[in-house]
């Protein structure tokens, strides 16, 4: 059985636990919105358990886990582990019939229906029956989320007289009136279920790009109501981001799995490379986004467990840089960081060269704190240390460069998109 300091280090994230016997049997599958306090649940309550479940918490030798970002994807990884492991004593998830799934059925006025009747339709583009996406284990999940992009891109969820009522534009129950939107023809129609497929296979970065420039757009030409309802567009797309997650058939198992494990790998291999003193498990990543110096910002983004943790990532706006200056920039950005009682990272990594390092290298100084901290100079993917005059230069097959590249990416996505959100306002003004 394992011991309580072993149950204490669990991290307190969501994720799927699995308790091990002592040949290595898997006994059983779950998931946690706080992993820690789920797994010591079961062995200082056990009297609350099943009969079943006392059982097995006297077989369990082993405790292992693995972190996801939110509780809906625990809840679809832990059903899909279910179903290809088959762990004794998980035997209520071991058939998909209560799967939930996403259908958009193929005619002139396509419709979003959710239906637990998948009965193996593959989606193809013959397929008569459309297209289906999941399954979803959290009906109210795919429910709210489903509402959300009603909101976004207007759609019928009904077949019968109101399909053929919305296609009167001269209709009360015209698409457009009936949503509160704009009035929708059958090409926008489609278009709007174009962008939901889209969305619903995970490929949401291209329409959402495109929505920022039609925002734009919309403000140059003085269209403001049209900017507007685009901005609102985009706020909610971003709630449904983070509340959903789709994992597309037969792609959850090893594909995810080994995404993992090239990261818990991609830290082990940037504590050996960059010598640090223990793996890191929160590595920050600073980065700048300006033309010319105006309306500067800056984006701390975070990596917990080589995972994205967006309730920590932090934006800010440049105050005391004037002029095209990002070496100051970042100097700024580090030390308002390091007057906010935030965690301390194991890793702080700079977008830039060793000029915006040295910037950052100082601020620390001057706080006290002795953290490790390098940059990622983009244009030969270069790592520069701290007095060190000759750059590390990974392979680009390496797991440590691709998740610093990974962070630094994402870095500059939410440096750039406060920039234009911004950007935007001062034209909507």
């Amino acid at each position: 059985m394992p011991t309580l300091l072993k149950l204490n280090n669990l991290p307190t994230k969501p994720g799927i636990y699995r308790f091990l016997d002592k040949t290595g049997r898997l006994l059983y599958i779950g998931k946690a919105k706080n992993l820690k306090n789920r797994v010591k649940s079961y062995f200082v309550k056990t009297t609350e358990l099943s009969p079943a479940k006392q059982q097995m918490v006297q077989k369990i030798n082993k405790v292992e886990y693995t972190l996801v970002n939110n509780e809906t994807e625990a809840l679809l990884l832990e059903r899909s582990l279910i179903k290809k492991f088959q762990p004794p004593y998980n035997v209520d998830l071991k058939d998909d019939k209560s799967w939930l799934y996403a259908q958009i059925t193929k005619t002139d006025f396509p419709q979003v229906i959710l239906t637990r009747k998948k009965e193996n339709h593959q989606t193809t583009k013959k397929d008569n029956q459309g297209r289906f996406f999941g399954p979803y284990t959290s009906a109210l999940a795919i429910r709210q989320t489903l509402r959300m992009l009603k909101r976004i891109f207007p759609y019928y969820t009904e077949s019968g007289p109101m399909i053929n009522l919305a296609k009167n534009t001269t209709s009360r129950l015209h698409l457009g009136r009936y949503l509160n939107q704009p009035l929708t023809d059958k090409k926008e129609w489609q278009k709007n279920i174009g962008l939901i497929k889209k969305f619903l296979a995970g490929k949401n970065a291209e329409f959402k790009i495109a929505l920022q420039k039609n925002m734009a757009t919309q403000a140059k030409k003085k269209n403001f109501e049209r900017a507007g309802l685009i901005r609102d567009q985009l706020k909610y797309l971003e709630i449904v981001n983070q509340k959903q997650r789709v994992i597309k058939n037969n792609e959850v198992d090893e594909g995810y799995l080994a995404k993992v494990k090239k990261k818990y790998l991609g830290l082990k291999e940037l504590q050996k490379v960059l010598k640090l003193p223990k793996t890191p498990l929160r590595i920050e990543c600073y980065d700048i986004s300006n033309i010319g110096g105006q309306m500067a910002v800056g984006s701390m983004v975070v990596l917990t467990n080589g995972e994205p943790d967006n309730s920590s990532y932090r934006r800010f706006k440049i105050k005391t840089v004037i002029g095209a200056n990002d070496p100051a920039m970042i100097a700024e950005v580090i030390k308002r960081r390091l007057h906010n009682d935030w965690p301390k990272p194991d890793l702080i990594l700079i977008d830039g060269g060793p000029t915006q390092l040295n910037a950052a290298v100082r601020e620390l100084k001057k706080a006290g704190f002795k953290l490790p901290i390098v940059s990622l100079a983009k244009r030969e993917e270069e790592i520069y240390l701290p007095n060190e005059a000759i750059p590390i230069k990974l392979p680009k097959f390496s797991s440590g460069l691709q998740l610093l590249q990974r962070i630094r990416d994402e870095a500059h996505r939410f440096a750039i998109t406060y920039y234009r959100k911004l950007h935007s306002k001062k034209y909507l003004e």
